[in-house]
C-alpha cells in the first residue's frame, strides 16, 4: 500500500500551483497593458471621481484596457497619452463604446468637479432621495462627498417647514452610493477654488456645540404627554423644537408660545459654560440632567410674558429635551386611538335621539350630523352654528371624572369661526349620555372638575 498521505499532499501543490498562475497571468496582462499603447479596449468609461496625484480629469472619458475582479480595478488609458493607469472600480462608470462615453461626459460636465463636505457628522446616504428611504451610509464631519446627479425627490421639512436645498446621487470616499440632501453640505468646485473649511463659526469638535446643533431638540411637554398618554396633538406638533442648520449659522426656536429663527456669526462659549449666539444674544446651557435651557432675549418673549418675567425678576426660558420618540409616530398612534374611541362609540348604531335634544347622527369617517338641538342653544351650542361638522375624542378626563364619564369629544361646526364645543360621554346598547364642558375646566387637553359633570342631554339608540 502506498503512503496515505500522497494524494492530498498533491491537491495542496495543485491548488497552490493554480494560484500563483492566476497571480502571474493577472501581471503579465497588466504589464502588457502598461507596454502597449494598441491593446484592445473592453469598453469605454467616464472618470467619476479620480484619486489624488492622478493624470485623470473629472468627468474625462476614457478607454478601459481590462478588469480585475481580484484588486477591484480597471486598467484604462489616459487620453492623448500613452499612459495607462490602475483605477477603483466605483470611481468610473462603464458604457459599451466611445461613443456612450463621450455622451455622458456631456452630460456630467456641470458636475464633473462639484464636491460637498458633510457639515452635519452622521448625516445619511439613502436608497432613495426620500427622508424616509432606507439608509445606505452614515457620513462622517468633514468628509468629502463626490456629487454625480440632481435628482428630483421627496420635500425634506423640518416641522411644518420645507428645508430649501436638493436631491444629490452621491459617491463616498469608500465608493458607497446614496442619495443626499444638501441642506446640511458646503458644495464647491474643486476645478475652480480650494477645499473650503466648515464655516460653522464654532471649533470644530467642541462636545457643548456639537450638542446643541447635532441632536434634535424638543419641548419637554413632549415626553411628559407621552408618558402620561396624553397627547393633545394642539400644541404636540411636527414643528415644535429646535432646529439647527450650521451650513447657513440659522437656529430655528418653535414652542406654541414661542416662534423665532436667529441668524449667528459664532457661538460663544461663556464663562458659566452657556453659549451664546452672536450677535442676537440667545442662550443656550446644559441643565445637570442634560436638558437643554434656551433663554431668548427678554424683548423677543410675548408682551404678557415679558410683562410676567418682569414680575417675577427672573430671566425666562423653555426647557427643551433630547428627542425620544419621532413625533410624527406619535402624533399617528395618537390619531388611530381617537378615531378607535370614535368607532367603540358607534358600533351599536350612529343614530341618536331624543325629544329634547333631537337627532344626532356621529360616523366613523369623525362627522357628524345634529338637527333640532334647539333646547341646547344658545345656552350651550352658538346661535347660526348649522347641522353639520367634525367630531373628535380629543380630550382626556381627569381621574375623579373618569370613574363616572367614557371620555370627552370636542365637536366643531362647518364653515363657522364659532368655538368648538365639548361634551363628556359615557354610552351603553341604546342610550347615549353627553355633559357639556365648561371651557374653564379645560387645561392642556384634560378635563378636570371639583365636582362630577351634570348630564345635558340623554339620547336613545337607533340601530
Amino acid at each position: 500500500m502506498g503512503p496515505r498521505v500522497t494524494k492530498p499532499a498533491l491537491l495542496v501543490i495543485t491548488t497552490e500551483m493554480k494560484n500563483s498562475a492566476i497571480r502571474l497571468e493577472l501581471v503579465a496582462v497588466l504589464a502588457l497593458i502598461l507596454v502597449s499603447s494598441c491593446a484592445r479596449t473592453i469598453g469605454w468609461g467616464v472618470v467619476l471621481w479620480p484619486p489624488e496625484g492622478s493624470s485623470l480629469g473629472w468627468g474625462q472619458a476614457v478607454p478601459i484596457y481590462f478588469r480585475s475582479n481580484i484588486t477591484k480595478t480597471y486598467a484604462i488609458g489616459v487620453p492623448d497619452s500613452n499612459v495607462k493607469e490602475e483605477l477603483e472600480l466605483w470611481r468610473l462608470q462603464m458604457l459599451k463604446n466611445k461613443k456612450e462615453a463621450r455622451a455622458r461626459a456631456l452630460d456630467y460636465a456641470p458636475l464633473a468637479a462639484k464636491f460637498g463636505i458633510v457639515a452635519r457628522d452622521g448625516l445619511i446616504l439613502r436608497s432613495e432621495p426620500s427622508n424616509i428611504a432606507e439608509q445606505v451610509y452614515r457620513l462622517k464631519l468633514d468628509e468629502n462627498i463626490k456629487l454625480l446627479e440632481l435628482s428630483e425627490g421627496a420635500e425634506v421639512v423640518t416641522g411644518d417647514e420645507e428645508l430649501p436645498g436638493d436631491w444629490y446621487l452621491a459617491l463616498s470616499s469608500d465608493g458607497t452610493r446614496g442619495y443626499v440632501y444638501s441642506n446640511q453640505l458646503i458644495l464647491w468646485d474643486a476645478s475652480t477654488e480650494s477645499r473650503p473649511s466648515l464655516a460653522t463659526g464654532i471649533p470644530v469638535g467642541s462636545s457643548l456645540e456639537a450638542a446643541l446643533l447635532e441632536r434634535i431638540w424638543r419641548p419637554d411637554y413632549f415626553i411628559r404627554m407621552v408618558d402620561q398618554g396624553h397627547v393633545d396633538l394642539g400644541t404636540y406638533k411636527q414643528r415644535f423644537g429646535i432646529f439647527t442648520d450650521a451650513v447657513h449659522r440659522q437656529i430655528r426656536v418653535e414652542r406654541p408660545e414661542f416662534s423665532k429663527v436667529y441668524d449667528y456669526d459664532s457661538i460663544e462659549r461663556r464663562g458659566d459654560g452657556s453659549l451664546a449666539l452672536v450677535p442676537s444674544g440667545a442662550l443656550f446651557s446644559f441643565t445637570a440632567a442634560g436638558d437643554l435651557l434656551f433663554t431668548p432675549p427678554q424683548g423677543d418673549l410675548r408682551q404678557e410674558e415679558r410683562l410676567a418675567a418682569e414680575a417675577d425678576g427672573q430671566l425666562k426660558s423653555y426647557v427643551f429635551v433630547q428627542q425620544r420618540e419621532d413625533p410624527r409616530d406619535v402624533i399617528a398612534t395618537e390619531e388611530r386611538r381617537r378615531l378607535t374611541l370614535l368607532g367603540e362609540l358607534v358600533t351599536g348604531g350612529e343614530l341618536f335621539e331624543s325629544q329634547e335634544a333631537g337627532s344626532l347622527v356621529i360616523t366613523r369617517s369623525s362627522r357628524f350630523t345634529w338637527a333640532g338641538y334647539g333646547a341646547l342653544a344658545p345656552s350651550i351650542i352658538p346661535e347660526g352654528a348649522g347641522q353639520t361638522g367634525s367630531i373628535s375624542v380629543d380630550l382626556f378626563l381627569d381621574p375623579q371624572l373618569a370613574v363616572s364619564w367614557r371620555g370627552a369629544l370636542t365637536i366643531r361646526f362647518d364653515g363657522t369661526d364659532l368655538p368648538a364645543v365639548s361634551f363628556a360621554y359615557r354610552y351603553g346598547s341604546d342610550y347615549l349620555e353627553l355633559a357639556w364642558i365648561d371651557p374653564s375646566l379645560i387645561k392642556g387637553a384634560t378635563v378636570s372638575a371639583p365636582d362630577d359633570l351634570s348630564v345635558t342631554a340623554s339620547l336613545s339608540r337607533y340601530r
